[in-house]
């Protein structure tokens, strides 16, 4: 089993489904992690992001901006590589996509709790 982190990871989450975003959120917070927001929107992320200063960023890929857009909005405001995509399919479009725009990395809905929250402190931990 993956041990905590020995300091809290400031997570942002973002997406448009209130009740996945608080599962997430709770599993997530039982993992070690501080959930500093949970937002709907682009520009909420963006506004969020500059008031929270989070060490990462957990996009759904489903919001209803697009995580694209998501991406675009936190451009200046936190570094790409501290940015995650969780999706439930990824097609070879949005890989290089993902690719080209700097994230730190696709996340597949399909991944173990612990997975999850290990990966998303990889992601928080670069530079």
């Amino acid at each position: 089993m993956l041990q905590p982190a020995t300091t809290m990871d400031r997570l942002l989450l973002v997406g448009d489904d209130p009740a996945s975003t608080d599962a997430i959120a709770t599993h997530l917070s039982r993992h070690g992690f501080l959930v500093v927001g949970q937002v709907r929107t682009a520009e909420a992320a963006r506004t969020a992001a500059r008031y929270t200063d989070p060490d990462v960023v957990l996009v759904d890929a489903a919001v209803r901006d697009g995580w694209r857009a998501v991406v675009a909005a936190l451009d200046g405001v936190l570094a790409q590589a501290h940015i995650a995509v969780l999706a439930s399919y990824w097609s070879s479009d949005e890989r290089r996509a993902a690719s080209a725009s700097g994230i730190g990395g696709v996340i597949l809905k399909a991944v173990e709790g612990d997975s999850l929250a290990g990966r998303l402190r990889e992601i928080a931990a670069q530079p």
